[in-house]
């Protein structure tokens, strides 16, 4: 009898201290539009504000939604706000692709080779077919391993009645040479790699 008693105290003692630790450990994150992260309790969200306490301070703070990007409750419920401030994005990623027309912008750069792009036949403006080429020509870039495109040649194509069109060339250049035994081709294709 004494020992289920002993039993009972101690898986009662057990119960207590691992809810204690849990609730202790389980936070909610603010995570603020510049990155930061906040391990915080959130007490109130409002269409304004987000009220929250700081671990071991008593005082209760407010911050404006709009500093925030989202909020990770202990539930594991995630509350988007705003967009982040910025993101990483990788060196060979179509969108890191700077295009220029000044030759002084690559003198620091390595050739890559040659790459037109044109816009596709179903753009309906004429900003549209510049901006679906210059994709293109951003993705062709990206494949071959570029930084930057040195644009030789934009124009507008088209006339009246037609669907409008845009055709871009330039000379791919990277941050780096390429490795001993790859060559780029006319088209700008590094050896062995696909062109889009």
């Amino acid at each position: 009898m004494l020992k289920n008693k002993l039993k009972a105290l101690f898986v009662s003692c057990l119960i207590t201290v691992s809810t204690l630790g849990f609730s202790q450990a389980a936070l909610d994150t603010i995570v603020k539009i510049e990155g930061k992260i906040m391990p915080v309790d959130v007490l109130k969200v409002t269409s304004q504000y987000v009220s929250f306490q700081v671990p071991g301070d008593k005082e209760n703070y407010t911050m404006e939604r709009k500093e925030i990007q989202k909020i990770i409750y202990k539930t594991g419920r995630v509350e988007e706000f705003n967009k982040p401030v910025f993101m990483v994005v990788d060196d060979y990623a179509w969108e890191a692709i700077w295009l220029t027309e000044d030759k002084k912008d690559v003198v620091d750069y390595y050739k890559r080779g040659f790459i037109s792009a044109s816009s596709s036949a179903s753009d309906r403006s004429p900003k549209a077919a510049k901006k679906n080429a210059t994709i293109r020509l951003q993705k062709k870039a990206a494949a071959m391993k570029g930084n930057v495109v040195l644009v030789t040649k934009k124009q507008a194509t088209g006339g009246y009645g037609e669907y409008p069109g845009y055709i871009i060339e330039g000379v791919v250049y990277g941050f780096e040479p390429l490795p001993e035994g790859e060559e780029v081709n006319q088209e700008g294709a590094i050896d062995g790699d696909v062109v889009l």
